[in-house]
């Protein structure tokens, strides 16, 4: 006779979980296949799907979810995205990658038992496609499991020079997680006062995850294209698939072809930990009075052509060789001039009139934080008309990347310009000289072609040689240049 025998089931209980930043209650916990992409937390809404198998791979799942509920963000991760230090995807397998080194912790062996077999072909998958980028999240997202080994077995199979670099990057982001650990507060879930963001472990999620955006901004095929362009294919190609030999040599130790990519990568740096969370205040705007119409007004103006319509300049068919008696409207570039008033900085009305002149019809408008019950931004010239005295501000700084975002979305056409006029000293509402926010500051300007100088009466001669066609440079503060090539090892494009 046969006898029969219950699949025994195991179901995780973060009701006994506590935390300082979500209110306990009931959660409800459901059974799942135990696939990737299938188990979820919702931290929010005490809703949980774990496999309840009686595997190793399961309880390590099963380990993996408790965590999430345990550590991870509940209902104030879109505070967290909207601060735009990091992208979405980014915090996403960077709290992946918390998640798993905190259960290995914990005791769980995730390095043996977590995975589902499929990453192996997941990496052939991001080769075939030459996608860095994805590439780059399954191996963050993956580190220090059982799914990070057979996730770059396929990588090496299709592309050994990016199982080299993406080995490196794995062993740096377990290195920033221990250096992490070091400060005590990795699996905090308090509110941080300063900022009241939480939790506050997330603060290290959220600073390596920056670094992990700038690793899939780099293009290691455009950099070997590159390399071989500068020094010319040398020897035959290696065929060798061992992994005998160090990282970064071949036989003999003669460099690797990709050598000098392996070295620009690695000058590819997270920042380092703080004791506070980078932070801006709100923007506050303030538009002055305006009663001053300056030379120029709006920037359009007529000028004789050869071509058009109607003539209306016919008495230059006596006096102009080229007979230009039609008319065409020539419009200034406008654009959007931000400055830069804490106490650093220096700057008179009449400044402002020659930045207004030297770019007819452009928005002007300073920011300083003076207090939250003051305003931080003022809007000093638009539309041929500004001021006629300037506000009191030079003060501190504290909003820096909010007013250049402002800025960025005033322009009214992509060809305008945009001028962002600092020293560099840009800081956040916790005071100090934070790397982070400069990088945050540095990335925003590069994606939006904001012009960067560091004075006003550079500003003047940028936009009037602008005026004359002249292709803008920026002139990057000494501040924005030192921080971009310590933590990149390169240096910022003019």
């Amino acid at each position: 006779m046969a006898t029969l025998t219950k699949k025994i089931t195991h179901t995780p209980y973060p009701e006994l979980l506590s935390r300082d930043d979500v209110q306990h209650g009931k959660w409800r916990v459901g059974d799942c296949a135990p696939r990737r992409g299938v188990p979820q937390t919702n931290v929010v809404t005490r809703e949980m799907l774990a496999p309840g198998e009686d595997t190793e791979f399961s309880r390590a799942i099963r380990a993996h979810e408790m965590m999430h509920a345990k550590v991870s963000p509940a209902n104030d991760m879109l505070q967290w995205i909207n601060r735009k230090v990091a992208t979405h995807k980014a915090l996403m397998v960077t709290e992946e990658l918390r998640v798993n080194y905190l259960c290995t912790k914990a005791g769980f062996d995730m390095s043996k038992y977590l995975t589902d077999g499929s990453e192996q072909a997941d990496g052939e998958k991001c080769v075939a496609l030459r996608d860095w980028s994805s590439a780059i999240q399954m191996c963050i997202a993956t580190v220090g499991t059982a799914a990070h080994k057979s996730f770059l077995t396929g990588i090496r199979r299709g592309d050994r020079q990016w199982g080299k670099l993406l080995l490196g990057i794995g062993k740096q982001a377990l290195k920033e997680m221990k250096t992490a650990e070091q400060t005590g507060t990795l699996t905090s879930t308090v509110i941080d006062h300063g900022t009241g963001l939480f939790p506050r472990g997330f603060a290290h999620t959220e600073r390596i995850a920056e670094w992990v955006d700038r690793l899939m901004d780099f293009n290691p095929d455009k950099k070997d294209d590159d390399e071989k362009k500068g020094e010319g294919k040398t020897g035959e190609e290696k065929t060798d698939e061992s992994d005998e030999t160090e990282p970064g040599h071949g036989e003999g130790g003669e460099p690797d072809e990709g050598d000098g990519i392996k070295k620009d990568l690695e000058k590819i740096k997270p920042t380092k930990p703080t004791g506070h969370i980078p932070s801006w205040g709100e923007l506050r705007i303030q538009r002055e009075p305006m009663p001053k119409i300056t030379k120029g007004n709006l920037g359009k103006k007529r000028i004789a052509t050869d071509i058009g319509k109607n003539p209306r300049r016919l008495t230059r068919i006596y006096t102009d060789p080229d007979k230009k008696i039609f008319d065409r409207i020539v419009r200034g570039k406008g654009g959007v001039v931000l400055i830069d008033a804490s106490g650093s900085m220096s700057f008179s009305h009449a400044q402002i009139r020659q930045i207004v002149e030297a770019a007819p019809g452009a928005t002007v408008a300073m920011y300083s934080e003076c207090g939250k019950e003051h305003p931080n931004l003022w809007i000093l010239a638009e539309k041929g008309k500004m001021c006629a005295v300037l506000p009191k501000a030079n003060q501190n700084n504290g909003v820096d990347h909010p007013a250049l975002e402002w800025a960025i979305k005033q322009r009214q056409r992509s060809s305008a310009p945009v001028v962002w006029v600092t020293d560099g000293g840009v800081q956040g509402m916790t005071g100090g000289n934070f790397e982070q926010l400069v990088i945050q500051c540095v990335k925003t300007c590069l994606k939006n072609n904001v012009v960067v100088v560091p004075h006003v009466d550079e500003a003047v001669a940028l936009l009037k040689g602008m005026q004359r066609g002249v292709k803008a440079k920026r002139v990057w503060p000494p501040m924005f240049a030192n921080v971009w090539q310590r933590q990149n090892g390169v240096r910022l494009p003019q």
